[in-house]
């Protein structure tokens, strides 16, 4: 959109603000405004939160369970006031609490919850919280490994639990993206993309843990075949975060063999399930790493 320049006396010169950005960043009279000259692009930004305020769940809106609790905080709402329906929802919303980083009850009365955030400072530490999103993925895989090649079966639950880990730190990135976007505007989508394929690589080990719970009798290639899926992943991990961009050609090959491999395993294999898990960690991997790719242009 084009604004005019506004002369102030001999040596200022204004323009106005979108009202519609203004208003969505909280913006008054006498805020202050970052500004960075690049070339003939001036940027202007702020540090303030987009406002996402405070979002009212009625019974009409249908039964509340926990998986809306987490989309609501994903969207950045730092208040709620839920309407109970019965105990079930009061119980849906406990068991997901303790994942939405940040949010805690503060009043509950007999028909109704009130929520709200009080931990605004992790939502400025979105690169730590993203290493942690990485971190909690790998050490899933490699733990899980190690369980298998040990025997350790009565540690499943342990290492299933990583997933609500994942989960946790998952969210919170999601929900800084909704309210502030990524560090760079024009990559928040990029961003929003590699924090949701680790979020579902969390769930394809859970649902590995979750098959060998009820039967460990495993192929015996499974667990090289495992070993390999974890070291891609551990090269994406050392491509973002190191930058090591000779890496790059390497997970594009890598993918195509694992691919290809894996997809020979389950033709073979009397119990294909878990190289289809393998498959999606891979693919999940890969879509990550096409995230950053684009990330970075």
């Amino acid at each position: 959109m084009k604004r005019k320049i506004v002369q102030h006396g001999s040596t200022s010169l204004t323009i106005t603000l979108p009202i519609q950005w203004a208003t969505k960043y909280k913006l008054k009279k006498g805020d202050e405004l970052e500004t960075e000259e690049k070339g003939s692009t001036l940027i202007i930004s702020t540090g303030n939160d987009i406002s996402s305020g405070k979002k009212v769940i009625t019974v009409e809106n249908g039964k509340f369970t926990k998986n809306e609790l987490s989309h609501l905080y994903q969207l950045g709402y730092d208040e709620l006031e839920i309407e109970i329906k019965d105990k079930e929802t009061i119980k849906e919303i406990n068991s997901r609490l303790p994942n939405c980083m940040g949010f805690e009850i503060i009043d509950q009365k007999e028909n109704k919850i009130y929520i709200k955030s009080i931990a605004s400072t992790l939502e400025t530490e979105f690169d730590n919280m993203l290493r942690k999103c990485f971190l909690i993925t790998e050490d899933m895989g490699k733990e899980l490994k190690e369980l298998i090649e040990k025997k350790e079966w009565d540690r499943i639950e342990e290492i299933r639990n990583f997933e609500n880990l994942n989960n946790k730190f998952t969210d919170i990135c999601i929900r800084i993206l909704n309210k502030k976007g990524y560090k760079n505007q024009q990559r928040t989508m990029q961003m929003y993309e590699i924090v949701k394929n680790l979020e579902r690589i969390g769930d394809e080990y859970k649902y590995i843990c979750d098959y060998i719970k009820v039967n460990n009798k495993l192929e015996k290639n499974f667990i090289t075949n495992l070993s390999e899926v974890i070291d891609y992943f551990s090269m994406f991990v050392l491509i973002f975060f190191k930058e090591n961009k000779d890496l790059n050609e390497k997970m594009y090959s890598q993918r195509k063999i694992l691919m290809n491999k894996l997809k020979i395993e389950i033709k073979k294999s009397k119990d294909p399930i878990l190289f289809h898990f393998l498959i999606n960690i891979v693919q999940k991997t890969y879509e990550g790493f096409g995230g950053y790719s684009a990330l970075i242009l």
